[in-house]
């Protein structure tokens, strides 16, 4: 089809190509013309990169750019211009900072691979009786398991074993890894814990000066080499508790208290030293059934510890299996005995003081029992760890300061509230 144009019936021809000849006062007016509308266009650019680029005053999501941590497991939101300063810069510092703490802690606490450099969890287990100096970061940690005297260290070659429980395709399969269902694994697990649970078969010893030894018996060896057991020691779930406290404890050295990071298993640092209220859910359920009962409304710093026995999501698989039946199997295990227990539907512990590591070792006995004792909760509070709990449809709590929004009503159920002191 041929061009032509609108209102003309012949083709439409273009006027032929002028030359022109530029004079030097047009050519150096025309590379004056080239340099500012160059000029400008950087301008714009670097405003374009500015506007875009810079974050903003207020709550930015901090996330590590680093694939060898454990950072998948963490949300770490911190409030950018507190303090009113060059929020670019903050970023770079809070991002880059990060990603150092969380690499480190990841490898120090590592179970299944060595690193370069590194005396972590797994080059004890390979060199029991060997006497290693480790990063005291480690050696805190492992001080704290010592003077809370809690034997759930030693409980890693049952979690090595149940802990596959949680990736079977169905229910079949759970007869090689659950003690609920089959009575062998039962005894298998019990027979561990009895090596477990005794110093005198196998203790990890704080020698002073950030030196470790972890000793195991030649019995305890014999028993090992016979089941196939490589893990003596070990943080299992509990990890994530003191990988957040020694990251917010990092942030907070290097000056940056406006943050707070969180764990998808239930483990929370608040070091924020602002006035801003926050809003934690509290959930109950029994089996499969759970219900947003409420939220709890705190302000200031917080370590927090959620432990519950039912999901509440997608995406944690790792830490239940629900069978055909309706019945759920938690990470939760009694360290005596290798079975899976919770007191309590769920159970929120927080304090202002301590760490999450702390009160972690302070509610796992009272959670992880055949029967709740809310009496040992009351004797917490006095130590400066509160407590919340769902109990017949009640919201139990026992910090005085603490205000409540949200309650649950619906044609079936409605939860009220109760302060014990």
């Amino acid at each position: 089809m041929g061009r032509t144009v609108k209102g003309r019936g012949k083709r439409y021809e273009p006027r032929p190509v002028q030359r022109i000849e530029l004079s030097e006062e047009n050519k150096s007016k025309r590379a004056i013309a080239s340099v500012l509308f160059l000029i400008i266009g950087v301008a714009l650019l670097v405003y374009c990169f500015v506007v875009f680029i810079t974050p903003e005053r207020g709550w930015t999501v901090i996330k590590a750019d680093s694939t060898e941590n454990d950072s998948y497991d963490f949300v770490f939101n911190y409030y950018l211009g507190a303090d009113g300063g060059d929020t670019r810069a903050e970023n770079r510092s809070v991002t880059a900072l990060y990603n150092r703490t969380a690499e480190k802690v990841s490898r120090l606490f590592d179970e299944n691979r060595d690193f370069d450099g590194i005396v972590n969890i797994h080059t004890l287990n390979g060199s029991p009786n060997a006497e290693f100096e480790v990063d005291e970061v480690l050696y805190k940690v492992f001080s704290l398991f010592s003077e809370y005297k809690s034997r759930y260290l030693y409980a890693a070659p049952i979690y090595s074993r149940y802990e596959n429980l949680f990736y079977c395709d169905d229910d079949s399969l759970l007869s090689d890894f659950d003690p609920l269902i089959s009575e062998e694994v039962r005894e298998e697990y019990k027979n561990t814990a009895r090596y477990a649970n005794d110093p005198a078969m196998v203790d990890l010893k704080l020698l002073g000066g950030n030196r470790v030894r972890l000793f195991v018996s030649e019995e305890y060896l014999s028993y090992a080499e016979k089941e196939g057991i490589t893990d003596f020691i070990g943080l299992s779930w509990l990890k994530n508790a003191f990988e957040i406290d020694y990251i917010a404890d990092e942030m907070i050295r290097n000056g940056f208290t406006h943050g707070a990071v969180s764990s998808v298993d239930g483990f929370i640092r608040n070091f924020d030293r602002g006035s801003e209220f926050y809003a934690l859910n509290v959930f109950d359920g029994s089996g499969e059934e759970a219900y947003l009962a409420g939220s709890m409304n705190y302000r200031g710093e917080r370590a927090i510890v959620c432990m519950r026995s039912f999901p509440i999501r997608g995406g944690e698989e790792r830490r239940y299996y629900v069978l055909d039946s309706g019945e759920i199997r938690s990470v939760y295990l009694d360290s005596e005995d290798g079975i899976p227990k919770n007191a309590v539907g769920s159970l929120i512990s927080y304090s202002r003081e301590k760490s999450c590591g702390e009160v972690l070792l302070e509610i796992m006995d009272i959670y992880i029992a055949d029967s709740f004792d809310g009496s040992k909760l009351t004797c917490l509070a006095d130590e400066g760890i509160f407590s919340v709990y769902c109990e017949n449809d009640v919201i139990v709590y026992n910090d005085e300061e603490l205000t409540f929004s949200g309650l649950y009503k619906g044609d079936d159920k409605e939860y009220t509230l109760k302060m014990v002191e």
